[in-house]
């Protein structure tokens, strides 16, 4: 990146959090990386649409405001197409869960959960790894979990944040106990 591009972005990069700050976007929304990615493409295409020079002092502030609707429609968008895509997925019709119930065994259903669980493992880190398992395979607290690895609790809940954060394609598979 040359140093205009850094200049600019250190100078107009704060509108985009400006605009995920106004929507209710916050760091630990699973997308709030991708939006800041898409709000600084949009920026940047404000910028080169804009009708007047964005360096000259006179439009920096008309070219806030500019960017900061683009950047802001473009967010709202892309949040429309997502919620229509979920809306769109069809759940598995209530009438086929009364025809034909789960009819797995106990020991088959804990067979696959142990398949699950080790496929998933291939994408953790160690300490991830040493989480997940002590959690889910020998259901230790968290506590528990910090005194056998010697850390603090504080480091295991950002092991799970990030653990939780890598896993979320195998959610799909999880069923809800209930």
């Amino acid at each position: 990146m040359t140093e205009n591009e850094m200049a600019f972005f250190d100078r107009h990069s704060t509108i985009v959090f400006g605009v995920l700050k106004r929507l209710g976007i916050q760091r630990t929304h699973p997308d709030y990386d991708d939006f800041v990615q898409q709000g600084l493409l949009k920026l940047v295409e404000a910028y080169e649409t804009f009708p007047e020079d964005p360096e000259n002092e006179a439009f920096i502030y008309p070219f806030g405001g500019f960017a900061f609707t683009k950047i802001q429609w473009h967010i709202k968008d892309l949040r429309r197409k997502e919620r229509r895509k979920a809306l769109n997925e069809s759940s598995w019709p209530v009438l086929m869960e009364e025809n034909y119930p789960d009819r797995q065994s106990q020991f088959e259903k804990e067979c696959l959960e142990m398949d699950l669980i080790y496929e998933m493992l291939e994408y953790l880190t160690k300490k991830e790894q040493l989480y997940l398992i002590d959690a889910v395979i020998y259901r230790l607290t968290v506590t528990e979990i910090a005194e056998k690895n010697q850390v603090s609790r504080k480091t295991i809940y950002q092991w799970r944040k990030s653990m939780m954060k890598k896993l979320q394609p195998f959610l799909v598979h999880i069923k809800p106990a209930g």
